[in-house]
Formats: structure tokens, sequence, C-alpha cells
């Protein structure tokens, strides 16, 4: 047999002029996981740790008064956001409001132009001043503008909806609800599913059936009693807030992230003027030369209490005026302001320029990218605006018209008649030569129509074409040739086109 312990040449190649072989040394082992770090409170990032324990329904319930009271203060007192509050009745409402377009059917596909007129003229009667709301003092585009300024405020909007041949012609009103009568603080648990959480009753399936509200204001002492709770059903109720959470019931100010920096930065700028008025007030103290201690005669001298330009100040004995140079205004506080304002705006969901009103450095290109943004920020408020709001007052409005024959039209084909539209207010371009000569190739090319282009100028189509033909007419019953018109001509330039004549007769 082949003697094994002998080295093969493998081992023998090794083991020529080779240094021995160390002792094996086992690898030092360290038990190591992938781990996120964002997920781990530290020194420098901290204040989450208990969140994931915490409801964000109860967290919203907890903090809204506050929130709302914050809120209400700094639209009162900052600049900044009472100017995002102008924008978003600017943006999202505009001078006509969200618009109602019809867009009923009949069987065949083609639209119910009769229908649709009736129903649109019965909408704008209904939304004059003084005819959608009890107190008779708002217009239906006032309802919406007050719901907007809400909705970014306060983060929450009520209407009661009210029926009966007492609230005008169409039998239907509404009326707007302060937040601070919604029992927020109530939470009780119902049996079988049912519960109530921040002042709102809920089903098994978490569908609102009622709301609980109080009959007076704590504040306010007209109503001269103790103020009472009472249970409203959801059918009578719009409640309108924007939904970015699972499970939302309650709305949020959209500046609470900006809240504390507005406020503080508001704070800073008042500082620093009355540092800055202090600078500027040139003043110069008188100090009496005399030995020993002050009589008391002399101490009860008075000390200078407020500042005033250009004053000259006699100091009672003992006391020594040390200068104390105001270095404001700094030449960093415009950066400093800047920089905040534009952190602000970003959580605002607005542009800089937009919200300060400084357009120094701006151009076309800094404004379709910087506006375009905060445009589709708008579009998406209105949509949220006419999905909660406009919906289901038109809804309900429309139901109570049909059966109480406000509009002549069948009660019992209110599903084809409830199909409304909602058109929010566009906007020009910042570079409108550009765009119309983009538009008009597009339309060369059979790239866009014509009604998206009056569309996303927030205009209608159909009343773009019917205002033109009314147009039209008047200027033929004018004697005013339309390519005069178009083109800024007088008439009388221009040349009215000479019938043909016959040659045979030349």
């Amino acid at each position: 047999m082949p003697d094994n312990t002998k080295p093969g040449l493998l081992g023998r190649m090794f083991s020529r002029k080779s240094a021995p072989i160390p002792a094996k040394v086992e690898p030092k082992v360290t038990t190591q996981s992938r781990r996120f770090k964002a997920a781990r409170p530290g020194r420098l990032a901290g204040g989450f740790s208990n969140l994931m324990n915490d409801s964000p329904r109860a967290q919203t319930r907890q903090d809204l008064r506050g929130l709302i009271n914050h809120a209400r203060e700094a639209a009162q007192n900052v600049d900044a956001l009472k100017s995002y509050e102008m924008m978003v009745r600017r943006h999202v409402v505009g001078e006509k409001g969200i618009a109602l377009r019809m867009n009923a059917k009949n069987p065949d596909g083609s639209a119910d132009k009769h229908a649709n007129g009736l129903i649109e003229s019965a909408w704008a009667e209904w939304g004059r001043k003084g005819k959608p709301t009890p107190c008779g003092r708002l217009s239906w585009w006032e309802v919406q503008k007050v719901a907007a300024t809400m909705l970014a405020r306060e983060g929450n909007f009520i209407l009661r909806e009210w029926t009966g041949p007492q609230f005008g012609r169409f039998e239907y009103q509404v009326q707007p609800i302060s937040i601070d009568l919604l029992d927020i603080d109530m939470v009780q648990n119902l049996g079988q599913g049912r519960y109530v959480d921040g002042g709102v009753e809920f089903n098994e399936f978490g569908r609102p059936t009622a709301f609980y509200f109080f009959d007076g204001h704590p504040q306010e002492g007209h109503t001269g009693r103790q103020r009472h709770r009472y249970r409203v059903p959801a059918a009578e109720v719009v409640h309108v807030t924007r939904q970015t959470e699972t499970g939302q019931n309650l709305g949020v100010p959209e500046s609470h992230t900006a809240l504390r920096r507005f406020n503080m930065l508001a704070k800073y700028e008042e500082s620093a003027m009355v540092a800055a008025h202090y600078g500027a007030s040139a003043m110069v103290f008188l100090q009496q030369d005399g030995d020993g201690a002050p009589t008391p005669e002399e101490a009860e001298g008075e000390l200078p209490e407020e500042i005033e330009s250009g004053s000259i100040v006699e100091l009672p004995p003992g006391y020594t005026a040390n200068p104390n140079p105001s270095n404001y205004p700094d030449a960093n506080m415009p950066g400093f302001i800047k920089s905040m304002v534009r952190g602000g705006a970003s959580g605002l969901g607005v542009s800089y320029g937009g919200l300060s009103g400084d357009m120094e450095g701006a151009n076309f290109s800094s404004l379709k990218d910087g506006r375009g943004e905060e445009r589709d920020e708008w579009k998406i408020f209105q949509k949220d605006l006419a999905e909660s709001l406009c919906g289901p007052v038109f809804s309900s409005w429309l139901s109570r018209s049909l059966l109480t024959g406000s509009i002549p039209l069948p009660a019992i084909k209110l599903d084809k008649f409830d199909a409304a539209t909602w058109r929010g207010r566009g906007w020009q371009s910042v570079n409108p030569k550009d765009d119309a000569v983009a538009d008009d190739k597009n339309l060369q090319n059979r790239l866009t129509t014509p009604s998206e282009i009056v569309a996303r100028r927030g205009g209608n189509f159909e009343d773009t074409v019917a205002q033109l033909g009314k147009d039209m007419a008047i200027l033929e019953a004018a004697g005013i040739p339309l390519s005069a018109a178009l083109s800024g001509v007088d008439s009388a330039q221009v040349e009215e086109p000479q019938p043909p004549t016959d040659p045979g007769n030349g």
C-alpha cells in the first residue's frame, strides 16, 4: 500500500524553504445588523421617540385649540401670514369663485342644454348676495371666500344645512358655524364599534353620523346663559377639511409648520426696529458735578423712560450715562429675513416672491418654474374646496329644488341632473407671447384643443364661443368688418370686396 504519510508534490512545493505555518487563529466574531440611523433619536436629531405610540387623530384633537389660537393671532399681527391668506383668497377662489358647469347628458350622449341651462341659471340666482345663508349677509362667492380662508387659517370649515319654506325660494340655505362651537374635547365609546371623537360621532366603519355643537360661544356674552350641547345628524352638516392622513377627523392650519418661524421673525423685526430707533435717536446726557451723596430733593429727579430724537437730558447726581450704541439696522439683517421667509414659504407651499412681494433677481425662467409649482398647489386646493364644499352643497340644493318644483325638471331624474363639474380660476402666463406661439403651433399639430387652452386660462369654451358670437353680431350691426376689429384698423380704410365683373360685358 502507498505510504500516505509522506507529503505529496503539492506539500513538498509549499514546505520547501518556507516559513513554518503559524497556529490557526479564530477570527474575532462581532455581531452586526443593518439599522436605520434616522429611526433612533440622538443628540443632534430627536423629538420623535414616542410618535408611533401616539395617534395622529389624538394629537390633532389635543393640539388643535393651541394651533388655531396661534394661527388667529398670527393672521392678525404677522404680515407674512396675512399675505398668505390673501393669496389663498386670490388664487383659490378668485374674483368669480369656483364656477358651476353642468354636464347632464341625454340617453344618446348629447348634452342636455335645456336642463343644464335651467340648473345653472337657478344656481346663479340662489348664490346672489343675501340668499344662500339664513343671516342674509353673504353670497355664495363670499361663503367660498370664507371657507378658503378658514381652511388655510384653522384647517376646518363647517356649514349647517337648513331646509323648509322659510329658507328662501329654493327652500335651502347654509349657515357657517365656527369651529369653536364644535365640542372638540368630547370622546366617548358608544359600543358596537360606534364612538365619538373630537365632537364627531362615527359608525363602525368610521363614517360620520352626527356632530355635537354648543349653542353659544364661551366668550360671547350676548347669550346671557350657560351654553348647552346639542346633536346634529351628519346629513345636515358639511364639514370641510383637507385630507392628508389616514382616518383623519379634524384638519389643522396650513401654516402649522411656519407659525413659530413667522411669529419669532415678527418679534425679531420689532426688536430690530426698536434698536434702530434707539440708535438713530442722538441724545446728550448732562451730569452735575458735586461732592457727597445727593440730597433727598436731588435724588427725586426723574430718569428718562422714553427716547426722543435730539433731546438733552440732565441726569440727577449719582448717575453716569454709559453709551449703548445700536448696530441696527444691521447689514446682515435683510439676508437673514429673506432666508427665514423663504423657509416659511416652502412650508406654506407658495413661492417666496409671491409671499413677500420681493421680485429682486426674478426672471421669466425663475418665475415660470416657481409659479408653476405654486399654481399646481392652488389647483389641488381648488379641487379640495370643490369636492368637499361645492359638491355636497350643490347635491343637497338640487335635490331640494327639484322636489319643491323650484326648478321645472322631473325630480325622478335627479341622478341624471346631479352632474356638476367645477372650474376654478386660471392664470395668465408669465410669458404670454411665447405661450401663445406655442399654443398656435400645438393647434396646428393637433396636440391640443381650443377648449383645453381656454380651460387652462380659467375660462369655459362654450361661454367664450357664445360671447364671440355676440360680439360678431354687434360688429356686423355696427358695420365694422371683423378683420378691421381684429387688426385695429379704421373701418373706413378697409375696402369692401367688389363683385367680379363679367368679361362678356366689358
